[in-house]
């Protein structure tokens, strides 16, 4: 819960990395849930999760699988939405008696927001 609420402030915030890294790590965290659970503009997508990975590892997955080192990639809010609305879905499914305000209002206004094209870049950069 800690994390998707942190995760929803920095989102609210404009720090998309940190939004995004949280709401990957509420997900690692939560039981899986079968994809046929959450609604199709919701699932977690390839590019969400080459995002995430990215975020991790400071590299990206090919097709083959294979590890390539990225400098920066692009990270559109419409990614950071989908990966909070992931979590707060994986959230609901494991705990279905904690509803949250900040949540619930999460839900409410990006239900059917349409991205606005706003796109953050991030960099990564190497460990101390």
């Amino acid at each position: 819960m800690r994390q998707i609420h942190a995760a929803l402030d920095h989102f609210h915030r404009g720090d998309f990395e940190c939004a995004a890294t949280l709401a990957a790590a509420a997900c690692g965290m939560l039981p899986a849930i079968d994809s046929a659970a959450l609604p199709a503009s919701e699932a977690l997508s390839a590019r969400v999760e080459t995002v995430a990975h990215w975020l991790a590892h400071g590299t990206i997955l090919d097709r083959t699988g294979n590890s390539r080192r990225e400098e920066t990639i692009a990270i559109r809010t419409a990614e950071v939405r989908i990966a909070i609305h992931v979590a707060i879905k994986r959230f609901d499914t494991a705990f279905p008696e904690q509803k949250t305000p900040q949540m619930m209002s999460f839900k409410r206004a990006h239900r059917f927001c349409e991205d606005r094209g706003r796109i953050a870049k991030a960099r990564h950069l190497p460990p101390p």
